[in-house]
């Protein structure tokens, strides 16, 4: 196979085999993505895209698998021979994926690559619209110091993102201040303006697919619990009067504060089964 480069610039060469939810991130900072095409016709065989984690701490780098697929599980090896190869450059010490249960014969492949599973509870949790509207807290109307983040020019909603970094010290994600404001659901996000300062975002993305992606839900200030609370409420009331009742909200339970968040707002709620693969990419030197 001839192994290629996947970029934001050629990715719909590709389209046609990767999620457009895991294929819009190609041009974000720390993800990558490569294809394993025929030598003779130049089609895609197989495809990899994955996203780098933890760049900034020293011998900590990992690698997430996000999007898999081989027109046969026999492409899998040589490609990941490729991959390891760009993730050592990187300094990648491991690699993670989580994905729904793979066929036996892609398991075996895998397997085959050192890659190492268990079976899990995903770590996400798929809520309806519906049922955030049916919360308690959404009965109310957040008061008005709860704002649009399409109120802030760009200058104001990057200040806004230093004045709350150093309360929360691993955002759900690794580029959040590289990501222009756009990226994010001018109608849903929201944020905390007290005394001319932003205090507290809640910033939304919406997927190609219109699946709701909460990626940063913080306050600072003596405030800081119920203004969470009245951001909640705004963004609710928001996708309320423009979102379908079934419209999906994935949260990512990345720690411990948002799974209890997860379990007091939706008691009972469960990530559907899931298997975990791992491979060590290098040793401590």
């Amino acid at each position: 196979m001839n192994i290629k480069a996947i970029f934001e610039d050629n990715i719909r060469e590709y389209e046609d085999l990767i999620d457009r939810d895991v294929a819009e991130h190609l041009g974000r900072m720390y993800y990558r993505g490569i294809a394993g095409c025929d030598p003779d016709s130049d089609s895609p065989l197989s495809l990899l895209i994955w996203e780098l984690k933890s760049v900034e701490s020293e011998n900590d780098t990992e690698s997430e698998l996000r999007w898999i697929y081989a027109a046969d599980p026999s492409y899998i090896s040589e490609l990941l021979e490729d991959y390891r190869k760009r993730v050592l450059e990187e300094d990648a010490v491991k690699t993670t994926f989580e994905s729904i249960p793979l066929d036996k014969e892609k398991e075996a492949a895998l397997r085959d690559c050192g890659f190492s599973f268990k079976s899990v509870e995903s770590r996400y949790i798929d809520v309806t619209l519906r049922e955030c509207t049916e919360l308690s807290i959404a009965k109310k109307s957040a008061p008005p110091y709860i704002q649009s983040i399409s109120s802030l020019d760009n200058r104001e909603f990057n200040q806004g993102l230093m004045n709350i970094a150093f309360g929360y010290t691993s955002p759900a994600l690794e580029d959040l201040s590289y990501l222009p404001k756009r990226w994010f659901d001018q109608t849903l996000s929201c944020c905390v303006i007290t005394d001319g300062r932003v205090n507290g975002f809640l910033l939304i993305h919406t997927c190609p697919s219109g699946i709701i992606i909460p990626v940063l839900f913080f306050a600072v200030g003596a405030d800081s619990r119920i203004n969470l609370l009245e951001m909640l409420r705004f963004s609710i009331a928001r996708a309320a009067e423009s979102r379908p009742p079934d419209t999906v909200i994935r949260i990512l339970r990345r720690n411990p504060p948002v799974k209890a968040l997860t379990e007091k707002l939706f008691p009972g709620k469960k990530g559907e089964p899931a298997v975990a693969g791992e491979r060590i990419e290098k040793g401590p030197e």
